[in-house]
């Protein structure tokens, strides 16, 4: 009996023993949990200039998708200088930016690539007393002695019109006098300062992009009187019209292999929203508008098509990008950063 007795009492201490183990156990188990918490959630701001590239991401600002591990964010600057700014101070990851732009922070060292091209070109010049019938060099050739209003001196507008009439033998000077044999150039900063100036007679021509255009033509009593996609394509004998005139661009911290899904996530979503914009125009003005957009309100399914949204992989894009900045650095290689961007410009995943 008493042999039972100690033996029951072992037993007892050696259950005892056992349960503190397991609850230790289970208690360092919890300890662990408690350091394995799931990682912060990684920060991502897009920067946007105003006008057509905020309309290449209007699905996103819209619908505000998640990915799992990432907080995103959205702004709409006034234009490309609030952009270099905001990559140069890590305001911002993810940036849509002109490709010339694009070109010189990635020449700079800010650390930025290429990883799609989105807007194919939106610049067209509106005006009045065009001749009918002319052929493209002598419409050009009727500029003479007339001053051609530009947005954004010594950006894509201004560079590509400068290409053009250097190809069409077509001598231009900088000023605010019209003078006889040169295309005179004068600038404004936006579409929205340029249609006033239309419409009360104070300018002839001006050079804007979508969706300004729509808004001169049926305000200031213009009407489109060049494509600039179709002059610059028979300017450079590209295959096709249209330019890569602005892009994505990330800076490196986010192109590394842990953050491969949400980039290509970040891609699809932009390709959706290619042809989900101009189907739902109500929508992206409300959108952008409420994001702090001051020149799409009011936006058709026939202006954002005219933008020439299409989103394409950089990879996929590297010949016309290349095409596109070569004739730019051609002509000034300022306009780049001073050198063409290497291969490491491009986006490879």
């Amino acid at each position: 009996m008493k042999k039972k007795f100690i033996i029951t009492i072992a037993l007892t201490l050696i259950m005892a023993l056992f349960v503190t183990v397991a609850l230790v156990g289970c208690e360092n188990k919890d300890d662990n949990t408690g350091d394995d918490t799931a990682p912060e959630a990684v920060t991502v701001n897009v920067v946007v200039p105003d006008g057509s590239p905020a309309i290449a991401i209007a699905k996103l600002v819209s619908e505000k998708p998640t990915f799992a591990g990432y907080n995103i964010s959205y702004s709409i600057v006034e234009g490309a200088t609030q952009i270099s700014a905001a990559i140069l101070n890590d305001t911002a990851n993810i940036a849509i930016a002109p490709l010339n732009l694009g070109a010189t922070m990635y020449n700079m060292g800010m650390g930025v690539k290429l990883i799609t091209t989105n807007v194919q070109g939106s610049l067209y010049m509106v005006g009045k007393n065009m001749p009918e019938g002319a052929t493209t060099a002598e419409k050009l050739a009727s500029l003479k002695g007339k001053v051609v209003y530009n947005i954004g001196q010594g950006a894509t507008p201004d560079l590509t019109f400068k290409y053009i009439l250097d190809h069409f033998g077509i001598d231009y000077v900088e000023g605010d006098t019209a003078t006889a044999g040169v295309v005179t150039l004068n600038y404004v900063n936006t579409g929205s300062e340029l249609i006033p100036l239309l419409k009360q007679g104070k300018a002839e021509y001006g050079i804007m992009g979508e969706p300004a255009v729509t808004k001169a033509n049926s305000n200031a009593g213009t009407s489109t009187v060049f494509d600039i996609q179709a002059l610059w394509q028979e300017s450079t004998g590209s295959a096709t019209a249209g330019f890569p005139q602005a892009g994505v661009f990330v800076k490196e911290s986010l192109l590394t292999s842990e953050h491969a899904a949400f980039i290509e996530w970040f891609i699809t979503k932009l390709q959706e929203n290619d042809e989900w914009a101009p189907a739902n125009a109500e929508t992206v003005s409300s959108a952008l508008t409420s994001a702090g957009s001051t020149s799409l309100a009011g936006l058709t399914s026939a202006t954002i098509a005219a933008c020439n949204l299409d989103t394409v992989k950089a990879a996929d894009a590297k010949a016309a990008v290349n095409t596109y900045l070569g004739a730019l650095f051609a002509f000034n290689a300022a306009t780049v950063g001073g050198k063409m961007p290497d291969d490491a410009f491009f986006y490879a995943g």
